[in-house]
């Protein structure tokens, strides 16, 4: 920025040595006006003119500058209102998959201990099973004993034929 002062100040000292240096009378011719003055004095009136409408583009260029900074500035509210809810939701979701994930542990919990429960009948009915089986064999022992002592037997005294 600074810099830019710099120049524009070398600049007018350069069109006032000039316009010094030619001083002599020029005539000057308007649309219904004619009239005699100093060459120095058109010159610095001619650059006064371009530095007064420079002056006017730089400051439509400011004015343009800062309604774009409003609408970025805008969009930057925005966009940081959006993050915040953004934040907020995040939260929120990881809250409720913490409590899914503690839920999904008590219901894990509650399957291993229906496993272990039904592991536990299988191991019972497998006794029982087995228990039917020792005993079915007794059954299966003492019917075929008892068939064969019927074979063998005499009929009792009192039961004769």
């Amino acid at each position: 920025m600074q810099l830019t002062y710099i120049f524009a100040l070398l600049f007018a000292l350069v069109v006032a040595i000039f316009a010094l240096l030619n001083a002599q009378p020029v005539t000057v011719d308007f649309v219904f006006n004619e009239f005699q003055i100093s060459l120095a004095l058109v010159i610095l009136v001619s650059a006064f003119a371009g530095a007064i409408i420079l002056g006017f583009l730089g400051l439509f260029r400011q004015v343009k500058k800062g309604f774009k900074s409003r609408e970025i500035n805008a969009k930057i509210k925005n966009l940081e209102e959006q993050n915040k809810n953004t934040g907020e939701k995040l939260a929120i979701a990881e809250a409720e998959l913490e409590v899914a994930k503690a839920g999904i542990s008590e219901r894990d919990e509650q399957i291993k201990a229906l496993d272990d429960s039904l592991a536990e009948r299988d191991g019972r009915i497998k006794v029982l099973t087995e228990n039917i089986a020792e005993r079915d064999g007794r059954i299966r022992a003492l019917t075929d004993s008892l068939a064969e002592g019927e074979e063998n037997e005499t009929p009792f005294k009192g039961e004769e034929e």
